[in-house]
């Protein structure tokens, strides 16, 4: 499935309670302060001991920098999620190319090649399981759908994280692949059809 990238690429939509939008170098303290916050989750989210207990705001810079670079050179694309007054980071989306998967056998790859992209994310403590989480998941997926314009959405995540994989569960999305190796991603969602 060959997909020409939107032009331009959006930049940010604002919701009712909160906003996405680039991930830029100058949310650096917002982001660190949220990535601080969910650091247990991010380790199952991340499969990996990321971020450690001496992770740093410069390091965090780095990180931010790198994935604006991406951005910039149109090879992946990280938002934040801020809240309505944009004075709170909510969490993080990135969509990624599947390509970028590490580890995957050629026969995964292979069953993944009707998607260029996948998508994934994560919310603070306070937001993770509530409605909120769903209004962000919900309206996540239709700005994919309509100004990405993904014929198709691929959601990935893995299984120390059942919390998520819930809520896709909750929210119309199948199981489109499981991968048995011990990886950061190894459950693809797509919306259910019919």
């Amino acid at each position: 499935m060959n997909f020409l990238l939107p032009d331009p690429i959006p930049t940010h939509i604002a919701g009712a309670d909160f906003w996405f939008e680039v991930l830029h170098p100058h949310h650096v303290k917002l982001d660190f302060d949220a990535v601080m916050e969910s650091k247990e989750f991010l380790r199952r989210w991340s499969n990996s001991s990321w971020p450690e207990d001496e992770f740093r705001l410069e390091d965090n810079l780095r990180d931010l920098e790198w994935h604006f670079e991406e951005f910039k050179e149109l090879t992946a694309f990280t938002y934040t999620i801020l809240n309505h007054s944009k004075t709170r980071c909510w969490g993080c989306i990135y969509i990624r190319p599947v390509e970028s998967i590490q580890s995957l056998t050629q026969n995964d790859l292979s069953k993944l090649q009707p998607y260029q992209f996948f998508v994934s994310y994560w919310v603070i403590p306070e937001i993770r399981n509530t409605p909120v989480e769903t209004q962000v998941f919900t309206t996540l997926l239709d700005w994919l759908l309509t100004k990405w314009q993904f014929p198709s959405v691929l959601f990935a995540s893995n299984r120390q994280i059942p919390e998520q994989n819930k809520l896709y569960q909750n929210n119309k999305m199948a199981l489109y692949l499981e991968i048995e190796a011990n990886i950061r991603y190894q459950l693809f969602w797509t919306p259910h059809k019919g």
